[in-house]
């Protein structure tokens, strides 16, 4: 991996881990209406990534030229944020510690999908790491 790529996996890292913590205090205090608030605090990033990293026109320009790629990643948001709904009502039911982690143990599943659907490559490197994540699975609710 290179260094820019590693910055940002430790800034995506932090921004999570971050925001997930502020998320289980938010869900203490107003419970499962912290989800809108969530919501609406996307709104600034989303509006400053698009205007200094794609200005405003490419990200247009994009719906002309590829329909299918923008239906997909507004199918993936609209996926997503069924995710970040029920994260919101765990963390009001359960500890942090464990639905945190718990949740965050999407991307084997990812990987596993790119696998069967995307041919991605398989090792026996990431065959070891997705089998960790169901032993987590089982550690973490044991």
């Amino acid at each position: 991996m290179d260094f820019i790529t590693i910055l940002v996996v430790i800034a995506s890292v932090l921004s999570w881990g971050i925001g997930s913590f502020i998320a289980k205090v938010a869900a203490n205090r107003i419970g499962t209406q912290s989800v809108f608030w969530d919501l609406i605090g996307y709104i600034p990033a989303i509006l400053i990534y698009s205007l200094i990293i794609f200005r405003l026109k490419n990200i247009l320009a994009g719906m002309q030229t590829d329909k299918l790629g923008v239906g997909l990643a507004m199918l993936a948001g609209a996926v997503g944020s069924l995710g970040m709904v029920g994260f919101y009502f765990l963390l009001t039911r359960a500890e942090a510690s464990t639905v945190t982690p718990l949740t965050a143990l999407y991307p084997a599943l990812t990987a596993v999908l790119a696998i069967i659907f995307l041919h991605e490559s398989v090792n026996p490197t990431k065959i070891i790491g997705i089998v960790l994540s169901i032993i987590a699975v089982y550690l973490l609710v044991k």
